[in-house]
């Protein structure tokens, strides 16, 4: 375990960057925080390079038995509390941090359902939409471009370490969807204007299940690929569902019906 005592060291100010969306696609690389996220991501199949731990939580590092958990070639620190702080994102850092290096997942050619996020924005959101899709067992999520980061802090947050359990492909040019597409799979695209019930039509095959920015929607371009436009029947008073809530509701409705079947 390597000690570190300036935040003038040349590792932590490059640690810091990472804080940054542009630094973190440059180097491939994200942030995790807390004990709890930090062991799934060493259990992970995600190489996990560098953790930093702060002095105040060494016993807490045992109590985890983060030895036991470490894969070959991660790098440990110890620092200071005042260091470890200045790189967390947290409001209450909870002592230890860690620098993962991202993946390139390939998508899978199967019957079952992707989640393609279409340029949703609140991070919560995106990371509620995850963590539920990991849930109801998608195939992976699809987000494209103006979706928001998955990578900062607040969005993996949301996720509950679902980020390490289900592939997520970062699609600005449409090329997965149309690779999709030709293997297949049916654009199934929530719209409030369709009469279509989203719940009359069958999910038991190739499916891509798109929802759209919280406050316009799945986006003309994506509506453009569709194959299928649908509405959620909503009988009460509200016009509208959050997009996590949409997105669960239509998970679940391919999950009953393939359950179903099997």
């Amino acid at each position: 375990m390597e000690v570190i005592q300036s935040r003038d060291n040349c590792t932590i100010k490059e640690i810091k960057k990472l804080k940054d969306k542009k630094s973190r696609l440059e180097h491939n690389k994200f942030l995790v925080e807390g004990f709890r996220f930090v062991s799934e991501a060493l259990e992970s199949s995600f190489e996990v390079t560098d953790v930093f731990i702060s002095e105040s939580q060494l016993q807490k590092w045992n109590d985890f038995f983060m030895n036991e958990k470490l894969q070959t070639d991660t790098k440990i620190y110890l620092v200071k509390d005042s260091i470890l702080n200045s790189i967390c994102s947290t409001n209450t850092p909870q002592g230890i941090i860690a620098v993962v290096k991202n993946k390139k997942l390939n998508i899978e050619d199967r019957n079952g359902f992707y989640i393609l996020a279409d340029k949703v924005q609140d991070p919560g959101n995106m990371g509620t939409i995850i963590r539920t899709a990991d849930a109801a067992g998608a195939l992976g999520i699809i987000t494209s471009a103006g979706t928001v980061d998955i990578y900062n802090e607040k969005t993996l947050r949301s996720t509950m370490g679902s980020i390490f359990k289900i592939p997520i492909i970062e699609d600005k040019d449409f090329n997965v969807i149309h690779e999709l597409k030709n293997k297949g799979f049916k654009l199934i695209v929530s719209s409030l204007d369709s009469k279509q019930n989203y719940f009359s039509i069958d999910l038991c095959g190739k499916m891509i299940i798109a929802v759209g920015n919280e406050g316009s929607g799945v986006s003309s371009e994506v509506k453009a690929l569709s194959d299928i436009n649908v509405k959620i029947p909503m009988p009460g008073n509200a016009e509208s569902l959050n997009v996590a809530i949409a997105a669960g509701v239509m998970m679940f409705e391919a999950v009953r019906q393939i359950t179903a079947v099997d």
